[in-house]
């Protein structure tokens, strides 16, 4: 692959605009996986008038649920934003890895801190999904042999 300054007027242009498309596809697709888990845990707390209200099991498996949006959101949002990246994918993943890890740790830790039980579990498992994605773009760039400098 050519380096920047070698593209052409309309090729750097096109560059710089998939460059700008990385946030807003990584953001775009960890609230694709948001809307989606949305329509199904709806229907699972869906409950006509005069039905018991839900079980504990049952809440247990629905907070595993939860847990699990988080981690596919993660990935989605690494994954997804790398993958629009023009170049230095893997570099891109990285740092989306970075702002992952800093809005789970707002999200699940530092909001909770006075005035509940901050959720370290699951700020765990976002940033352990968000490396592991960050490993799946690692591995799919060596395997292509794109892992040179450019």
């Amino acid at each position: 692959m050519r380096s920047f300054s070698e593209l052409t007027g309309k090729e750097k242009a096109v560059e710089v605009v998939r460059w700008l498309c990385v946030p807003i596809v990584a953001v775009l697709a960890g609230l694709a996986i948001q809307i989606i888990a949305g329509f199904i845990i709806g229907s699972v707390f869906a409950r006509p008038p005069g039905f018991a209200a839900m079980p504990a099991p049952d809440f247990q498996r629905l907070l595993h649920l939860f847990r699990a949006v988080g981690v596919l959101m993660a990935a989605a949002f690494v994954i997804a934003g790398a993958f629009v990246a023009p170049r230095c994918r893997l570099a891109a993943a990285l740092v989306l890895v970075g702002l992952w890890t800093v809005y789970s740790l707002l999200s699940h830790v530092l909001v909770h801190l006075g005035q509940g039980k901050p959720h370290y579990l699951d700020f765990a498992l976002a940033a352990l999904a968000a490396f592991g994605a960050a490993a799946y773009i690692f591995y799919s760039e060596r395997a292509k042999g794109d892992l040179r400098p450019q």
